[in-house]
Formats: structure tokens, C-alpha cells, sequence
């Protein structure tokens, strides 16, 4: 395992940074032979900076390492490659991978989409109706899929009725300023810089209200050597938020760089986010009438009419709270 490099020094200036460092970092424990720290792979997205946030201001526990990804497509990648013990992912790319044989459940509510998940159009395109005919950009993920599916029910379109042109993700601004597309499906940060040249946003998950669910996911069957690390994981990210919620300011200019946007739009990404509490994410994580296991049902049923699941959701294990802090 990679020894622990020192956290970059915060920037005196919200400068862009195009390189995303991967930090390892060791794990301090007793005996002759340490268990393997806990590697938790994100990639940049407004709703999971507040551990990013805590490496940069040396909160991290040592015994847990993060792995920085360019896009959600390469967290999956690490997932697949058993290459991560957790991962920063949506909710509806956890009931892929559950699908899929992978035992994962939510351990953490990192953010909920109010409006940070988007359609962009052309400045001629002022309906969804518009859509018809027209080239839509999504990714090639099953969130994408998601987004789209939903847009097109909004439109009362069918998948025929449009032109998908499926874009990775790093590649949304350069078909949009290259006029490749008439819309796009994306999000924060591409989506706010698209915005400010002019793109027209006709819908987001302001008007698709607990849909896009932000989570941390981890094996149901964690190795007990993790445990603890993952506690102190999710323990930390609430020591972030409340320093994010205090001093956005400040928390905006040390991250900002990583998502390559300015302080100010970074600050802007997060009107777009609900950012539950503690206290919200019990609730999430273990009331029976949970919005978060009702929106696992719901997307479920939309992720097999359009294909991208064959079996109704399996709520067991799907959730767990048991490594909330206590208080």
C-alpha cells in the first residue's frame, strides 16, 4: 500500500487545476503487519467534497485512503477491478452493481438533487415538446439512461422520437461548443459552466424532486478490519459539512480547484444540492416510510421499463445506518 502523502496547501486563489492527484495514505495501527487502509474511490461532484475537503484540511483518518476519478464511469471501474473497498456513487448506479451480484448497500446520504442534475438546449428550443427530432447528449451510464428516460415521460416523448447520442461525461462541453448536439443531459460543475455560455436549462431535479440520490455505498459483508475506518469515514464527512455550512467561503476556495470552477460557481453548485444532516440521514437510512427506500422502488421500476435492471429492487440490506456516529 502507498505511504501517506502530506495534504496539498489550501490555494490563496480559486486558480483551476486540471491534474486530479491520487493520495495514498497509510494506515498507523499496532502489530507487526497493519490491515490495508480503506479505500473509498470518488469522483469530482459538488455533493462529495466534504471528504475531499477534510484531506485538504488534514482531518482524513490515516487509515483511510481516497481515490480521486476523472468521471463516475472510472469509480465503476475500480468497483469492477476490486481496485476500492466504498464507493461515492448515485443511487440508481448502486442498484446496477446490486443487480449485478455486487452486495452494496448505503451507508451514507452524501446529497439529494434539487436541480444540480439538468437538461441544457439550444436558445431556440423553448419546451421539451421541442425535443422532437432533435440530438439529445447523454452519458453513456446508467444514470444517464435515468435522466433521459425521465426527461423524455416529461415530454411525453418516445425513445424514438429523439436523436441520443451518447457522450462521456468529460466530453459534454467540447459537443456542445463544437455544436455536435440541441440538448444535453449533465450536471454540476459542467452543467453551471455551460450555463454561463449560454446554454437554456428546460429541466433539472429541482422539478424531479428525490430522484437523484448521492450515496456512499459499501460491501453489506465489510471486513471487519474496515469497520471501524468506514465509521470514521462517514464520522469525518459530518465534521466537513458543518465546516462547509460555517464557512462556505473558505471551504469553496480550497475546493474549487479540484472541480475546476471558480469559488463563486462552486458556492452556486450547492443551492442545487440538499446536504442532509445527521439527523436527515437517519431518517433516510432507517425510517419505514424512508424517502430514500421509496425512491429505490420508484427508479427501480423506471430502470427496468427502460431496460437497465431485470428484477424489481431487493430492498434487503439496502440500507444501513450502522455507521452513523452515535450523536
Amino acid at each position: 500500500m502507498p505511504c501517506r502523502a502530506s495534504p496539498p496547501p489550501p490555494p490563496a486563489l480559486p486558480t483551476r487545476r486540471a491534474v486530479l492527484a491520487t493520495l495514498g495514505l497509510g494506515l498507523l495501527g499496532a502489530g507487526c503487519e497493519s490491515p490495508p487502509a480503506l479505500r473509498i474511490a470518488g469522483h469530482p461532484w459538488p455533493g462529495y467534497e466534504t471528504l475531499f475537503l477534510a484531506r485538504t484540511l488534514g482531518w482524513l483518518p490515516p487509515h483511510i485512503t481516497l481515490l480521486d476519478t476523472a468521471t463516475l464511469q472510472d469509480s465503476l471501474g475500480l468497483v469492477h477491478s476490486n481496485a476500492t473497498d466504498a464507493v461515492m456513487l448515485t443511487l440508481d448506479e448502486m442498484l446496477a452493481l446490486r443487480e449485478q451480484g455486487r452486495e452494496l448497500q448505503a451507508v451514507l446520504v452524501f446529497n439529494v438533487s434539487r436541480g444540480a442534475d439538468m437538461l441544457l438546449a439550444r436558445a431556440g428550443l423553448r419546451s421539451l415538446a421541442d425535443l422532437q427530432g432533435r440530438r439529445i447528449g447523454v452519458e453513456d451510464s446508467v444514470l444517464g439512461t435515468l435522466m433521459l428516460a425521465l426527461v423524455l415521460e416529461r415530454a411525453g416523448l418516445r425513445r424514438q422520437d429523439v436523436k441520443v447520442h451518447r457522450i462521456a461525461y468529460e466530453r459534454h462541453e467540447a459537443a456542445w461548443l463544437g455544436q455536435e448536439i440541441d440538448a444535453l443531459i449533465t450536471y454540476e460543475p459542467v452543467g453551471g459552466r455551460l450555463m454561463a455560455a449560454g446554454a437554456r436549462q428546460l429541466l433539472s431535479t429541482r422539478q424531479l424532486p428525490d430522484t437523484i440520490f448521492d450515496v456512499l455505498a459499501a460491501p453489506a459483508d465489510l471486513p471487519a478490519h474496515h469497520v471501524r475506518a468506514l465509521r470514521a469515514a462517514v464520522a469525518t464527512h459530518f465534521q466537513a459539512l458543518a465546516h462547509l455550512r460555517q464557512n462556505p467561503w473558505d471551504a469553496a476556495y480550497r475546493q474549487a480547484p479540484r472541480l475546476q470552477v471558480s469559488a463563486e460557481a462552486f458556492i452556486e453548485s450547492l443551492r442545487g444540492l440538499e446536504l442532509p444532516d445527521l439527523v436527515g440521514n437517519r431518517r433516510y437510512l432507517t425510517a419505514a416510510d424512508s424517502p430514500l427506500k421509496q425512491a429505490a422502488q420508484r427508479i427501480g421500476a423506471i430502470m427496468q421499463t427502460a431496460g437497465l435492471l431485470q428484477r424489481p429492487v431487493n430492498p434487503g440490506r439496502l440500507l444501513s445506518a450502522d455507521y452513523l456516529p452515535a450523536t
